[in-house]
């Protein structure tokens, strides 16, 4: 009987050995297989420029593409390209720093599509932003605001 005890403990040790192998090996697929599209900043180069950088990783492998995009302003919204991202509720909270609803458009998916041969499968996540103005209101531009927080939606905006 002792022999059959020990028989089986050794089993079940080689077999959850056998699973763990299996469960890492998932992992290992997801994590190389993760992707992501975000906006990393926007850049407003004058009344109805902008210029919007994509960061789109890969795996491990981070890609940034950026467009240049008419956009228009109604009170603090803005709509950026046709119907690609818009900005909603801009607000200062100092000279330097902004919060505002970032939604991604229904033209998005077409714009991924243009820049991936094979497009993995994916989703564009709207948040809620904190930004800081880099460089400042000159002649040339009206200022480019770099992402530093993002959040879930606050249903308070």
């Amino acid at each position: 009987m002792k022999k059959l005890i020990y028989f089986i403990f050794l089993l079940s040790l080689f077999s959850c050995k056998e699973s763990d192998d299996e469960f890492s090996g998932v992992v290992n697929d997801i994590n190389e297989d993760f992707f992501e599209c975000t906006v990393d900043f926007v850049q407003f180069l004058d009344e109805e420029n902008v210029v919007v950088r994509f960061e789109t990783t890969l795996g491990k492998q981070t890609n940034y593409f950026y467009g240049r995009y008419n956009y228009t302003k109604d009170g603090n919204n803005y709509r950026i390209g046709d119907n690609l991202v818009l900005i909603n509720n801009f607000q200062n909270i100092s000279a330097k720093k902004a919060k505002f609803r970032f939604i991604y458009g229904e033209s998005l998916g077409f714009f991924c599509a243009q820049i991936f041969e094979e497009l993995p499968v994916h989703i564009h996540q709207n948040f809620d932003a904190e930004a800081e103005l880099e460089i400042l209101p000159t002649d040339r531009t009206v200022g480019k605001w770099k992402i530093k927080k993002k959040s879930n939606f606050s249903f308070e905006r």
